[in-house]
């Protein structure tokens, strides 16, 4: 469990450096505050990428897992057969760490998707205050 509670406060890290960059651009002139905008569109968008490919590359590797886990599967059947109390618990077991296993990875997984959005919404809000700096130049003309 340690390992998501590290990237939960790296997401909380990044969550705060995301407003901070928000708070700082919003205070420069148009010139810095659309090159932020483009830099965080930049950002999202290879953040957005990175996260497809991580998200492929996690079926393809559950894909492969899954075959693997049939043929072990098959094995197992056979011995059990032969030790039932004893391949019970040890099935149990096994079973449990599965499931703290897949749960630990969801964990990840939900963090990375947090940490995406999270750059999203720094983008949105960047364009967001450079589309109000250029609708109150207008209305000062």
């Amino acid at each position: 469990m340690s390992k998501s509670t590290d990237r939960m406060a790296e997401l909380s890290e990044k969550a705060h450096e995301a407003q901070d960059k928000v708070q700082h651009a919003i205070s420069e002139d148009r010139k810095r505050l659309s090159d932020s905008v483009t830099k965080a569109k930049r950002d999202s968008i290879q953040r957005a990428d990175k996260l497809q490919r991580d998200v492929s590359a996690k079926k393809a590797e559950a894909s492969a897992s899954l075959a693997d886990v049939g043929t072990k599967w098959q094995e197992h059947v056979q011995s059990v057969k032969s030790d039932i109390g004893d391949r019970k618990a040890e099935r149990d077991m096994k079973r449990a760490d599965r499931a703290a296993e897949d749960a630990e990875s969801y964990a990840l997984d939900a963090i990375d998707f947090a940490g995406a959005a999270i750059e999203e919404a720094e983008y949105a809000t960047l364009d967001a205050a450079l589309a109000r700096t250029d609708a109150d130049a207008k209305h000062t003309r």
